[in-house]
């Protein structure tokens, strides 16, 4: 998540960081950049390329100009259309003003709020979450025949596949999470299901996203989890699929 602050007080800037890495810390957040500005021009000048990461904390009043924020937060949602403004003020009387400006301002926290604090870890939980899913429905799936129906898994989830020795037509998934599920397909045709999928080795169909370390005198392929999963690849003898700790 990246936080860019507008906002004309020194010890404003350096209290608003204090209480958003205090935040972050808690909900287990990651930052990746805080950015405080004490002018809309420095702003302006250095937005970032654009993400749904964003969150822009605006002061409404920023030089004696009690409608600096609102301009910005136009600026904002025109250049960053999937960012979260919020806006922080003690002007509450501009807040119908910020309809006007079409800002979609997540939250307008008046500077006179007992906990200022409190209102941002709610918004900033809201904000993260919104994050989350969105990109679990952005991420890629995979459409298998498990039992009767069809069930799409995420790509994510999968580290590999192998053959079902008493059903030439069926397979099992190994997934993240430990589950072994029986899936209708052998390997050769799940392969074809996504060209994130290697063959390698005859009794192996693994999910490359999840490689992390290749061992060529073993034959043996590592897949990221703890402990990781070994699987063979060519070369190796012929042999199951099997997962088993790290010697």
């Amino acid at each position: 998540m990246n936080f860019f602050i507008l906002e004309d007080q020194w010890i404003e800037q350096i209290n608003l960081e204090k209480v958003l890495n205090s935040i972050a810390k808690e909900q287990q957040i990651a930052v990746a950049t805080i950015k405080a500005y004490a002018t809309v021009d420095e702003l302006t000048a250095h937005l970032p390329a654009p993400s749904m990461d964003n969150v822009y904390l605006l002061g409404l009043e920023v030089a004696g100009d009690t409608k600096a924020g609102l301009k910005v937060s136009r600026l904002v949602r025109q250049y960053d259309p999937y960012a979260t403004i919020i806006f922080i003020t003690v002007h509450d009387e501009l807040l119908p003003a910020t309809y006007r400006y079409q800002a979609a301002a997540l939250d307008f926290i008046s500077k006179g709020t007992a906990n200022i604090t409190e209102r941002l870890r709610q918004d900033i939980v809201l904000v993260n979450q919104k994050i989350k899913q969105i990109k679990q429905l952005n991420q890629p799936t995979i459409l298998l025949k498990i039992g009767t129906g069809y069930t799409r898994i995420a790509l994510a989830d999968i580290l590999y596949f192998a053959p079902n020795p008493r059903n030439s037509h069926q397979s099992f998934l190994y997934l993240t999470n430990g589950q072994q599920v029986t899936v209708h397909g052998s390997l050769t045709s799940l392969e074809r299901g996504s060209q994130f999928f290697f063959r390698s080795h005859r009794h192996c169909l693994i999910n490359i996203t999840k490689v992390s370390q290749i061992n060529t005198h073993d034959h043996t392929v590592v897949l990221g989890l703890t402990p990781p999963p070994f699987v063979p690849f060519h070369g190796s003898k012929p042999r199951p699929c099997s997962i088993s700790s790290p010697r």
